[in-house]
């Protein structure tokens, strides 16, 4: 399994860490979750905690009706500060802070900030904005509703008294406005009264209205003038052709020449043409006429009677046609003079409308209007006032208490279902804090899963826990097993080397090296038994001890160690067959001999690589394994690494941080070596393989050694010792840790 990149947080890992301590995830729920409850249990039995509440109506009505009104209320609004509205959040400060519950304790004889905290207020409903509920939380449920009551009754008085305060404000206000509305309307009546002067108007629209009326009628006297001339014109050209007419006569043209003439033409020609002269000429031609056509009716148009009629005829008729053209052109001449006088007079309207123009009706109209608008706001701060001064005078709670206090029986605090909740969320964060920590504390891998898992390499096979001892042979070791646990160890070393045969699949693995993290993980048990395991199953194996340091080998099989392969490093070395010591038939083992004064340089030498070859060339042997030294802080398993065909890396189970053996392979992973996989080796029993701590080191040196006991006497024993009570609490806490620490 992938590698963690850091920062993120690894959710698998956290449960198989809280499934390995689970005792100690269930004891931390349980100790959490039993104390939640018993303190709660404690407080519902002998400190329970009462709530009760009252509603109360904050809105006035009052103030919404005013907002209802028209200009008078527009100015008492502007005298009232946010009048008709609830500010809730801030209101609800204000009733549940101390400048009102602080009064209320005094006067209950309580400490000043009893109430504070204990009193709340809330809105009932989202769209329901002028009611509240106001709740208080007391022990004594009867000593509650009293002071329920008493905080009622304060809430009302406060109403009343920040209304009459908003009131009194209000009138002074609208005191203030006073002067300043009345010097405004005389201003604007001054003003008016100066336009009406200096233009010597009283009203510019009706002026105008006058204009146009008498406009539109000389308009209209122009048109009948301009069609009696049309007449005149056409009743002058008529004569001209020899058409008479009398006062009675009406001609084609549809023009009377009778009275009706002086309407339509502007003239008195119906006079003129009555006058004594021209009505003798009328009737001589008449009765000349009429004469005529008696005797054309006798006579021939020969005869003396007919031509002396008709000689008279032609006589009158020229004489009374210049009559009637002088009396049609003296009509004409007074049409003319009458269209003329017209002309003026519409002029002398066209003059008079431009000084009464739109400008001037503009300003009269503007001026008006803000006389208007000041007379208005005056009628409108006079009522106001007096509305005012009547609602000063009155004593009506602007608030109203909706329901009555009251304090429920049942005991809101402690809450017994949100306890339990709390108490179950708490005891889950306890007991995973405390099985995290511990399993923090014992950071170490617990089992070969969490090994694959832990870290990316492959899991080639699992070594049980052995009862091994400093410095015990092999052989020791199975004769010690009892069957089960001798076939049991025989099939993991088998499994492992068969892993090792599928790793590099037609490959050729016959040179191995086999390191670890740090020492006491049980690698060079491991070598031990695998060698031992692949010889009975008929291998040839060579065993070679490669760790020049600490050289343990050649202990597990009670063998010499005092000759080895560092002789073929000097410059007569011996022969490699006489260096080899067979403590089985199948099994060879090749102890260090003498410890080299620089490990690593005799390894990094150009003899190491021909000392290897030399191994290499042994022909009886199917398999050679290398114990080499931790490879954490030691070159020496890299530098063998080189030279061999794989490296197996053992990770013991119990013992080793598991952080450190990543940072051991990426070492190995940036050389030449090839790691082929990973063996886990369980170095401890399972009932402490996960309670074991850290106690490990490296120890590597050329002085190494086991550290001896320390002969100091112990203090804590010998306090013990004076205490055997503290002794025996000691042991039973230990025995609790290891039950705790237990997998089962």
């Amino acid at each position: 399994m992938p590698a963690v990149p850091d920062g993120e947080i690894n959710l698998k890992e956290i449960w198989m860490a809280l499934r390995r301590r689970r005792r100690w995830f269930l004891a931390g729920f349980g100790v959490t979750l039993a104390i939640t409850g018993v303190l709660t249990l404690g407080q519902r039995l002998f400190r329970p905690t009462y709530e009760g509440s009252f509603t109360l109506l904050v809105s006035d009505p009052l103030s919404e009706d005013r907002q209802l009104g028209g200009p008078s209320n527009q100015l008492s609004d502007l005298a009232l500060v946010n009048p008709g509205t609830v500010d809730l959040p801030n209101l609800i400060e204000v009733l549940t802070s101390p400048m009102l519950l602080q009064p209320l304790a005094n006067a209950q004889g309580l400490e000043p900030d009893a109430l504070v905290g204990r009193v709340t207020a809330r809105s009932v409903q989202r769209d329901a904005d002028g009611v509240l509920k106001v709740s208080l939380q007391w022990r004594n449920p009867q000593q509650g509703e009293q002071l329920l009551k008493a905080l009622s009754q304060s809430y009302l008085a406060y109403s009343l008294r920040q209304r009459q305060e908003k009131l009194s404000q209000g009138l002074k206000f609208l005191d203030e406005q006073a002067p300043g509305l009345q010097e405004r309307v005389s201003q604007i009546q001054q003003e008016l009264a100066n336009f009406r002067r200096a233009n010597a108007l009283l009203i510019p629209e009706d002026r105008a209205k006058q204009i146009e009326l008498e406009r539109a009628d000389l308009e209209a006297r122009e048109r009948q003038l301009q069609q009696g001339q049309a007449q005149l014109v056409g009743l002058q050209a008529s004569v001209r052709r020899g058409q008479l007419f009398s006062p009675q006569f009406q001609g084609a043209s549809g023009v009377s020449g009778g009275g009706g003439l002086k309407p339509a033409t502007g003239a008195d020609l119906s006079g003129a043409l009555a006058s004594g002269a021209f009505s003798q000429l009328l009737a001589d031609l008449t009765d000349v006429e009429k004469q005529l056509a008696e005797a054309s009716g006798t006579f021939r148009s020969s005869s003396p009677l007919v031509r002396s009629l008709t000689a008279q005829r032609n006589k009158l008729r020229p004489l009374l046609q210049r009559r009637q053209l002088d009396a049609v052109a003296s009509a004409l001449q007074e049409n003319a003079a009458q269209q003329a006088e017209v002309q003026r007079q519409l002029a002398q309207l066209e003059k008079a409308f431009r000084v009464v123009g739109p400008e001037l009706v503009k300003q009269y109209d503007a001026l008006n209007q803000r006389l208007e608008i000041a007379s208005e706001n005056l009628s409108s701060y006079l009522k106001a006032r007096e509305s005012f001064r009547l609602e000063v005078a009155q004593k009506t709670l602007p608030w109203q208490v909706i329901s009555p206090p009251e304090v429920d029986e049942t005991p809101v605090k402690p809450n017994l279902s949100r306890n339990l909740m709390l108490g179950l969320l708490l005891g889950a964060m306890a007991g995973a804090g405390a099985a995290l920590l511990r399993d923090r504390l014992d950071h170490v891998f617990h089992s070969p899963r969490d090994v694959e898992q832990g870290i990316d390499q492959p899991l080639l096979g699992s070594i049980p826990f052995l009862p091994l001892e400093r410095f015990q042979s092999v052989n020791g070791l199975w004769e010690q097993l009892d069957d089960q646990q001798r076939f049991g160890l025989r099939e993991s070393l088998r499994n492992l080397y068969r892993s090792l045969q599928l790793v590099r699949a037609g490959g050729n693995l016959r040179m191995l090296a086999v390191t670890s993290t740090a020492s006491g993980e049980g690698k060079t048990t491991s070598v031990a038994l695998l060698g031992q395991a692949l010889a009975d199953l008929g291998l040839k194996v060579l065993l070679v001890d490669g760790d020049l340091r600490q050289m343990q080998l050649h202990q597990r099989f009670a063998a010499d160690g005092a000759r080895g392969w560092s002789e073929l490093f000097t410059e007569h070395p011996p022969e490699l067959e006489a260096l080899l010591q067979w403590p089985e038939a199948n099994l060879a083992l090749l102890p260090v001999g003498r410890r080299p004064p620089d490990a690593a340089k005799l390894l990094s030498s150009a003899r190491c690589g021909e000392v290897i070859q030399q191994l290499r060339a042994l022909p009886q042997f199917d398999l050679v394994l290398f114990d080499t030294p931790p490879a954490l802080d030691l070159v020496e398993p890299l530098l063998l690494g080189d030279h061999l065909d794989g490296l197996l890396f053992v990770v013991s189970l119990g013992r080793i941080d598991r952080n450190l053996p990543s940072q051991s392979l990426k070492r190995i992973q940036a050389s030449n070596a090839d790691l082929l996989g990973v063996i886990t080796n369980q170095t401890q029993p399972a009932a402490k393989l996960y309670g074991y701590g850290y106690g490990y080191g490296y120890g590597y040196g050329y002085g190494y050694g086991y550290a001896p006991q320390s002969s100091k006497p112990n203090p804590l024993k010998q306090f013990e010792a004076q205490y055997p009570k503290l002794k025996q609490l000691r042991e039973r806490a230990e025995a609790g840790l290891r039950w705790l620490d237990e997998r089962r």
